[in-house]
């Protein structure tokens, strides 16, 4: 009503003025461009038509790299984090740590990945003591609290009768092949090498660098393979040859060939602090290789029980484990 009443005032006053026919031709073109302009704006508080500002782009943007991202959940925070070395996701292991501005007397951490297989983790920090100036958290696919896409960890620090709450997110894309080796590689130290073809394969991916003498493989969580100098185990000798390996408590089981005089593996059960961690492990008698990958850990273990949970664990089948042994024997074979 006010757009009509602005526009006959308009072609009244333009009239009254003696303006000629081209005149107000040219009055009532400008009207209707204010009606379209007002149209439009009309449209674009509704919902109807509307362009993505140039923020939300950016957002996107970087929501299809790896990121971290720091956010506090309460006012009061009694923890500070150093920046995260966000180049360790590439090896699948990345440290979380930090200082206390208050005297904390435990960590907790929750963790979730809604887009993962793994499941959600509730921990507290063992290497934090009630009053210490700093924290350390790892999150590592080996421990199933790092995966692709979204991970989220929830720090939540307690202060007597008080709790602060900072949430970090860590997001990991497809990106983080871009460290894999595909060509011939040179693995070991200056005088202990081996040139090696590292197979490709879509059940398993590429081979990604950990570090000089250890790689894994893009589609593997929890494998690590490193060259090393080790004398030829067996399974007659195992005991012994693990004692030399493995500073605490320990069972093994099901040790097998896995190719005929060139690889055997075989499974154990360690103790890990408060944990225990079942894992084959791989020896390549050829390349002079030793995997280890991790099937399950839990709590709820200790020296007593060890024993008994080695010989349940024994029973038990993994289906994973199949696509792991193919890939250790298409490395004999390249």
């Amino acid at each position: 009503m006010y757009k009509i009443i602005l526009i006959a005032i308009s072609l009244l006053f333009i009239t009254s003025c003696g303006q000629s026919q081209s005149d107000i031709d040219a009055a009532k073109e400008k009207m209707r461009s204010i009606d379209v302009a007002e149209e439009i704006k009309t449209e674009t508080s509704t919902g109807a038509t509307t362009e993505t500002p140039a923020q939300e782009i950016s957002n996107e943007e970087e929501s299809s790299s790896n990121s971290v991202q720091i956010i506090p959940q309460t006012a009061e925070q009694f923890l500070e984090f150093s920046p995260v070395d966000e180049s360790k996701l590439a090896t699948w292991e990345v440290e979380i740590s930090g200082t206390t501005t208050k005297k904390v007397d435990k960590i907790q951490v929750l963790f979730s990945n809604r887009g993962s297989d793994f499941p959600n983790d509730d921990y507290v920090l063992q290497t934090f003591t009630p009053w210490d100036k700093e924290f350390r958290y790892v999150a590592s696919s080996r421990n199933k609290v790092l995966d692709f896409g979204e991970n989220t960890y929830t720090f939540r620090a307690f202060s007597g009768k008080e709790i602060t709450e900072t949430r970090l997110r860590v997001r990991v894309t497809d990106e983080i092949v871009e460290e894999s080796w595909v060509e011939t590689q040179l693995i070991g130290s200056e005088d202990d090498t081996v040139l090696i073809d590292l197979p490709t394969s879509t059940a398993y991916g590429e081979p990604v660098k950990l570090w000089e003498k250890n790689f894994t493989y893009s589609q593997i969580k929890g494998l690590e393979i490193g060259k090393e100098i080790f004398n030829k185990p067996s399974c007659g000798e195992l005991t012994e040859f693990l004692q030399w390996r493995i500073s605490t408590w320990f069972f093994w089981n099901t040790c097998r060939d896995l190719v005929a005089g060139k690889w055997i593996f075989y499974n154990v059960i360690r103790l890990d602090g408060d944990e225990y961690v079942y894992e084959r492990h791989y020896v390549d008698f050829e390349h002079g290789f030793y995997g280890t990958y991790e099937l399950e850990r839990g709590e709820w273990v200790t020296k007593d029980t060890i024993a008994e949970k080695n010989t349940e664990l024994k029973a038990e089948s993994y289906e994973s484990t199949k696509v792991v042994d193919g890939l250790l024997r298409d490395i004999i074979g390249s």
